[in-house]
């Protein structure tokens, strides 16, 4: 009899314990959401919950946001519902579930558009500090603008979007990672462009990323990834409606100055004759390139010392990032 009642005691122990350490946790959580509030909403997003609640005792730590809003300079950003959850037994894994519509507003044009999904999910987990997957993936995402009354810009059946560590190119040494990206876009309609059936794919390399995602927060990130050599490879980047098609590839990068520089391969089918006459002949040629016998176009985009050359001709200067 005492073993068992020890036994109990034991147990009633260690569940007031968990059930302290919970919601001690829980608190902690708040209160860093609820500091997002602080920001200046300039150099630093003011990040606001209407409603803000935890839950998901006693193995997983839920953070439910109602009423999000993000304002940064003259730009509001106000999502309906954001969830996030987290297993404790599994902390470098975090699962987020979002509630339409995100609603944009600009102060100073007076724009506002509105995205409207189904539904929209996403999932990030970590290898120690690394980032090991990064996964988005939106139902059904349509984006109007809605002054004076909603207008379809874009809508999509699909949106998804992966960054997923590449093993290989991890440098422990120099504390540096890379990141394969995979974006597609699935049915995608835009009335302005009179795109019906429309597709977009990306897969990209990221390079040169710090291997520890806490450094990728901080003030000179991009400065840093420029001094480590980082690139970004654009394996094929392609959008297509039926048979015409505009694809890219290449390598970008900054330069000391923090200019953008690198080449890209441009080819094109039944863009220019899509175009008309929105675009002077002259610039299309430019930028899309002679014809082959094929029907389609290609051209080369340099971007070298801040200046943009297409194929041989100077067409424009870019600014530094920073």
């Amino acid at each position: 009899m005492k073993r068992i009642i020890i036994l109990a005691v034991i147990v009633a122990l260690v569940v007031l314990a968990w059930t302290g350490a919970w919601l001690f946790v829980a608190s902690q959580v708040e209160k860093q959401v609820a500091n997002l509030a602080n920001g200046d909403g300039v150099s630093d997003p003011k990040i606001t919950c209407a409603e803000l609640s935890t839950g998901g005792y006693p193995f997983a730590m839920d953070v439910v946001c109602k009423g999000a809003t993000v304002q940064m300079q003259d730009v509001t950003a106000q999502l309906a519902e954001i969830r996030g959850s987290v297993l404790v037994y599994q902390p470098t894994h975090a699962l987020f579930i979002a509630s339409s519509p995100l609603v944009l507003k600009d102060a100073f044009s007076g724009n506002e558009q509105r995205l409207d999904f189904g539904l929209a999910q996403a999932s990030v987990r970590l290898d120690s500090w690394r980032i090991a997957r990064v996964s988005v993936h939106v139902e059904n995402p349509a984006f109007y603008n809605t002054l004076p009354s909603d207008e379809l810009i874009a809508k999509a059946s699909l949106a998804e979007l992966h960054l997923i560590d590449i093993p290989e190119r991890h440098e422990p040494a120099k504390g540096l990672a890379a990141l394969a990206v995979y974006a597609p876009l699935e049915n995608l309609v835009m009335p302005g462009l009179q795109i019906a059936d429309g597709k977009v794919s990306v897969e990209a390399e990221i390079n040169g990323l710090p291997d520890d995602v806490r450094l990728m927060a901080e003030g000179d990130s991009i400065r840093r990834w420029q001094g480590a050599g980082g690139t970004v490879k654009l394996v094929n980047v392609q959008a297509s409606d039926g048979e015409n098609f505009i694809r890219t590839s290449g390598d970008v990068g900054l330069d000391e100055q923090m200019r953008p520089q690198g080449q890209l391969q441009l080819s094109s089918r039944g863009i220019v004759e899509r175009l008309g006459d929105r675009i002077p002949a002259q610039v299309r040629n430019i930028m899309l390139g002679q014809q082959a016998p094929d029907g389609s176009y290609g051209q080369t985009i340099t971007m070298r010392g801040g200046v943009v050359l297409v194929g041989l001709i100077p067409v424009g200067m870019v600014p530094p990032l920073l």
